[in-house]
């Protein structure tokens, strides 16, 4: 898998400064980075410092080399997971210098606003997700000097932090809506469901758009001949084709509406496209509920089978322009050191994340389980090793390329936390599928500094790291 793309190295340093009340006042981060000598990838992981922490100075560099390997390219969360396990891990560091609780320097720190545009954030519910999993990971009780804790089996344990967060992005997409006489719907976009549920939330957003039971709707997508939803990436696919259903399935109803207001023969005669509301597979007066018709009888009552609208999802420019958008969150880890072997296991980890409109809760629950392990594996597990004489990968297989399995992740819990925004679009949808890598990587790492007293400069972490 060389030559298809893979996650870039990076070789990372920061420098920061804080006043006596531990408040930042500089920071500069830089990252080396590297591409291949015939393609452009560039991963900018220094960029996770712009988001975060307040600071009046921030800095942020990067540089390049280019090595003859397969062109890196866009692995989840690229840059914000690279980058932000070197700043959790600064950030931790610092809040160790000035003899405070990792927590507590974070929170003295809160950004705001945006610090390197000075943007008001869109939403920013990361205090209560601070709040929410501290609580309910216990973290009140953690002594601030490492290597103080073990287990009843003599184990070294270690609580560690991180920050999430990811940008909220949007793309293009389009939909068409249908509704048809027998009261029925359908809505068909060309979305693409690689196993995270997006087809089911797309499913909810439609029926709700279309004003019908959940059953009453055809949902149609994974076809090249449907109208074009966008990519499946960028944590933006929910946000850009619900977007785009959702507009359809409004411009269906405004046509339907247009029908029963203009006809002398319907009790919602007069009531404007405006004055009217869609519910159960049946259109209401808005100031009088009780005059209302189904679908079924405005559509037999014109003498069609059927109607249509269609409808887009873009990023609003003056929207972006005016606020910072991002979804939030925190996570709180555990780890036990073997203090003869040196060898690492995560015993429990806690999400909580604040990421606009939750669709699905069972859905995004899931995104957030995956991300988090993918964290612990960044942290802890995998590694494409490189042989210098050719070039190629050598541990190209599972045996040998290692991936948690469930006795890597005994425990882990996310909890959503509420969060409404207003701008990030109509439906107030952030994205959930890559944050959870960002925040839990560096909770690992921070976890075994507090473990054994050993700081991780390189990652995976090693035992010979930990013994050496």
């Amino acid at each position: 898998y060389g030559p298809v793309g893979h996650r870039a190295p990076t070789r990372q340093t920061l420098r920061m400064g804080m006043d006596g009340e531990g408040r930042l006042t500089a920071l500069d981060h830089h990252a080396k980075t590297a591409s291949s000598t015939f393609d452009d990838f560039f991963e900018p992981a220094a960029d996770a410092s712009h988001t975060l922490y307040a600071s009046p100075a921030i800095a942020t560099s990067h540089d390049a080399v280019r090595l003859d390997t397969g062109t890196p390219l866009f692995m989840r969360a690229p840059g914000e997971a690279t980058g932000s396990i070197a700043l959790e891990s600064a950030i931790d560091e610092a809040a160790y210098a000035c003899g405070m609780d990792p927590l507590e320097f974070r929170l003295r720190n809160y950004a705001e606003v945006e610090p390197m545009t000075g943007k008001p954030f869109s939403s920013k519910a990361l205090r209560e997700c601070y709040r929410q999993a501290a609580e309910t990971f216990g973290w009140a009780s953690r002594p601030i000097q490492p290597r103080l804790m073990r287990d009843a089996d003599g184990f070294l344990t270690g609580w560690g932090m991180g920050t999430a967060t990811f940008p909220a992005i949007m793309f293009q997409a389009e939909a068409r809506a249908v509704l048809r006489a027998d009261g029925s719907g359908v809505m068909e976009t060309g979305a693409q469901d690689m196993g995270q549920g997006a087809w089911t939330a797309f499913a909810q957003i439609a029926a709700d758009g279309l004003g019908l039971d959940i059953d009453q709707v055809d949902f149609r997508a994974g076809s090249s001949d449907l109208p074009n939803a966008g990519i499946a990436g960028g944590s933006g696919h929910t946000a850009t084709a619900g977007m785009a259903i959702h507009n359809a399935g409004a411009a269906v109803i405004a046509r339907l509406a247009d029908l029963a207001t203009g006809d002398e023969g319907s009790p919602l005669y007069g009531a404007g496209n405006e004055g009217v509301l869609a519910r159960g597979g049946r259109l209401y007066r808005r100031d009088d509920e009780s005059r209302g018709e189904s679908y079924a009888e405005i559509l037999t009552r014109a003498g069609l089978t059927e109607i249509e609208g269609h409808g887009k999802g873009a990023p609003d420019p003056a929207s972006q322009e005016a606020y910072a958008k991002h979804a939030h969150g925190a996570v709180f880890a555990e780890v036990k050191v073997d203090p003869d072997f040196g060898q690492i296991r995560v015993t429990r980890l806690v999400g909580a994340f604040a990421a606009g409109r939750v669709i699905n809760p069972r859905l995004v629950r899931s995104q957030y389980y995956g991300g988090m392990i993918w964290g612990v594996s960044f942290a802890l597990h995998e590694e494409a090793i490189t042989d210098r004489r050719s070039g190629r990968i050598q541990n190209a297989n599972l045996a040998e390329y290692h991936v948690p399995v469930n006795a890597d992740v005994p425990s882990v819990e996310a909890l959503l936390v509420h969060e409404d925004d207003p701008h990030v679009n109509a439906l107030g949808i952030k994205g959930v599928g890559e944050i959870g890598i960002t925040g839990t990587a560096g909770a690992v790492a921070n976890a075994v500094w507090h473990a054994t007293g050993v700081r991780p400069r390189r990652f995976p972490v090693r035992i010979e790291d930990l013994l050496g």
